[in-house]
């Protein structure tokens, strides 16, 4: 089923709300077609919501043209001037053209940039919980990774998830060679502040330690008094130690379409240019990916708005039914589409698996985000609302059965 704004069945909400399981079962991805039977799929960070119209067009364009060879040098161009245009009037962020490479996806850059610009043998530090790849990139590039459990404590008077600077401090100190900055957060869905990350400017100039910010979720800051600040933009970010990776991919849920973008100045821009690593990895981004970047980025706003106003009605409705769950206490994202599920009050080491086997949802385990967090799970939200109303429901029954049994 493809969602768009001229479906003759309605509005984009009734679109939405009118998702069945069953539609997003013969959709066939990955999400939803990993695990048979009537289980809901809320594990893979893709959105159950098509994509923008616009997006959507180019791609049949590309399609009927015949563009579906390798990427022509025009079309990288307007890629990069369009997301440069993107920053600098959605976030602030002055970035020019030159300073912005593509590539199939952020973490085949990671990779690269841990070969290339960092010390052999060098840890790689990651803040936890963290998207599940982090951890395992180092170890494939012959790297320790430090994992960096985070803290929850009160901010700003709000009680959140926080970076363990301390933690991190020591990682630096003993040597690591580079420090994985995750914003927002995946999986706890916090907008970093100005704050913290000067904080960590200011770590990373002391100790010489370079910062790859994952800036791929963006787009979709859900609080409205909140805004994405990208790390390079802070006045004390060291552009000779900083690489900033985003994509369209999150925003206008294209993960599949296989273009992010690298941006980097300084040395740390000159280097990545003459590896000859970065090199082929720009070639292989697709033609498909970059034009549905382009039409994203110029043309999917309204689109993206619409979405991230569906995503916070489902988050309020996630937390109004879990909250008076017994035994689970839920993280609402203030950006992504991702819950962090406490579920260490059911007395349980491996939450998503019970959930998938007793309640039919499929949901990330904890502790694939990092050793210290056996008894978490990840919950998407970014589905229509009957398919969250029925996810809460088997979660939440599931939930009461197993506190009533539990002595």
């Amino acid at each position: 089923m493809v969602v768009s704004f001229s479906d003759s069945s309605g509005s984009i909400v009734q679109i939405f709300d009118s998702l069945t399981p069953q539609q997003m079962r013969e959709r066939g991805s990955l999400k939803w077609s990993q695990y048979p039977g009537d289980v809901i799929g809320a594990w893979v960070a893709e959105m159950d919501l098509g994509t923008a119209p616009a997006v959507e067009e180019a791609i049949h364009r590309a399609v009927h043209t015949g563009l579906l060879g390798y990427m022509p040098p025009s079309v990288s161009r307007e890629v990069r001037e369009e997301t440069a245009r993107y920053q600098r009037e959605t976030f602030g962020w002055q970035v020019e053209a030159e300073q912005v490479s593509l590539l199939p996806d952020v973490l085949s850059s990671l990779s690269v940039i841990i070969a290339v610009h960092t010390r052999e043998g060098s840890p790689i530090i990651v803040p936890t919980p963290a998207y599940m790849p982090f951890l395992e990139i180092p170890g494939r590039n012959g790297r320790d990774c430090v994992e960096v459990p985070s803290v929850y404590g009160t901010q700003d008077g709000s009680p959140r998830w926080m970076l363990d600077l301390d933690g991190v401090e020591s990682a630096m100190a003993a040597g690591a060679g580079l420090f994985v900055l995750c914003n927002p957060w995946n999986p706890v869905g916090r907008v970093l502040t100005t704050a913290e990350l000067d904080a960590v400017a200011a770590l990373s100039s002391v100790y010489g330690v370079p910062v790859f910010a994952d800036e791929i979720h963006a787009p979709l800051v859900l609080d409205e008094h909140l805004s994405h600040v990208s790390y390079a933009s802070r006045p004390g970010a060291d552009p000779d130690l900083t690489f900033t990776a985003t994509a369209a991919s999150k925003g206008w849920n294209i993960p599949g379409l296989k273009c992010a973008q690298l941006i980097a100045s300084g040395r740390a821009r000159t280097r990545w240019d003459a590896d000859a690593r970065s090199a082929h990895l720009q070639a292989e981004a697709s033609v498909i990916g970059a034009m549905a970047t382009i039409a994203a980025l110029r043309e999917g706003q309204e689109w993206l708005s619409e979405v991230r106003t569906y995503i916070r009605a489902n988050r309020e409705l996630v937390g109004d039914v879990l909250a008076g769950v017994e035994g689970i206490d839920v993280t609402l994202p203030e950006a992504t589409y991702l819950a962090w599920l406490d579920c260490r009050g059911l007395g349980l080491e491996r939450p998503a698996h019970l959930f998938r086997k007793e309640a039919g949802v499929a949901m990330n385990e904890g502790v694939t985000f990092g050793a210290a967090w056996s008894g978490f799970c990840r919950l998407n939200l970014a589905t229509g609302r009957n398919i969250e109303e029925e996810t809460v429901r088997r979660i939440g029954c599931t939930a009461r059965r197993l506190s009533r049994a539990t002595p």
